[in-house]
């Protein structure tokens, strides 16, 4: 078993194109996704958090019983913001070919909206394979090109690039559920579990208190029976390694 480091978080930079979080809202580095945090066991694991922002999400998981947490992020100022909190945190674009860590260190690596905005998702799942255990689980958040208000602006010739969203202009891939599937069967990895994330309105900022009502009721009761892949906003994703 690894040495556990303790003393104060580190930070590393290595190769690859740096952004600044100037070119999103601040709130775009501060999530602390409560919908991963459901699906990570994370007591007593090494976790490694692919493009971890300003490190909400690690705390959570370090909090919540995690041996160590380690972040990946390319923006500077958000890694320095990560490093409070995680274990180590690693300054690098999260495509990059060496990364400090042997095989088999992580019990559970977390790609949370990252893979879609990589130019070859396919090369990084498999890359970041090396990294977890034999019986370590990825966990993945997607969102679903196939939403069906993305198809509806398509349709009346209004598909266009929008600061966030499932057309947010930092995409670079597009997934549906299929190519979800295939693209982790390809890089080596077999689905264990996948959860939608129905949503009503793509814009949850604007449909006020009744709206929210609306929206909670639809996505529980309705959407789960009734075209479900349309109302899919998202596809979180658990996976492990095959033999």
């Amino acid at each position: 078993m690894d040495r556990v480091t303790t003393g104060a978080p580190i930070a590393i930079e290595q190769g690859g194109p740096i952004t600044s979080p100037s070119d999103k809202a601040s709130d775009y580095y501060l999530e602390t996704r409560p919908d991963i945090q459901a699906i990570v066991d994370a007591r007593g694991k090494r976790v490694l958090d692919v493009g971890c922002a300003a490190g909400e999400l690690g705390r959570a998981i370090k909090e919540g019983g995690a041996l160590e947490v380690v972040g990946i992020e390319r923006s500077k100022e958000a890694a320095s913001l990560a490093k409070e909190w995680l274990d180590q945190v690693i300054v690098s674009d999260v495509e990059a070919s060496a990364l400090p860590f042997e095989d088999a260190r992580f019990d559970c690596i977390i790609f949370a909206d990252i893979l879609e905005h990589t130019v070859n998702p396919w090369a990084v799942l498999a890359s970041y394979r090396r990294y977890l255990n034999s019986e370590g689980r990825l966990i993945a958040s997607i969102p679903n090109v196939r939403f069906y208000a993305v198809i509806a602006r398509l349709l009346f010739n209004r598909w266009g690039y929008r600061e966030s969203g499932i057309l947010d202009n930092t995409h670079l891939r597009f997934f549906t559920l299929p190519t979800i599937r295939e693209m982790f069967q390809q890089a080596g990895y077999e689905i264990e579990r996948v959860e939608c994330k129905y949503r009503l309105f793509e814009d949850q900022s604007r449909i006020g208190r009744v709206g929210a009502v609306v929206s909670r009721l639809f996505c529980r009761y309705i959407a789960p029976l009734m075209w479900r892949h349309f109302f899919a906003f998202q596809y979180l994703i658990v996976a492990k390694k095959t033999k």
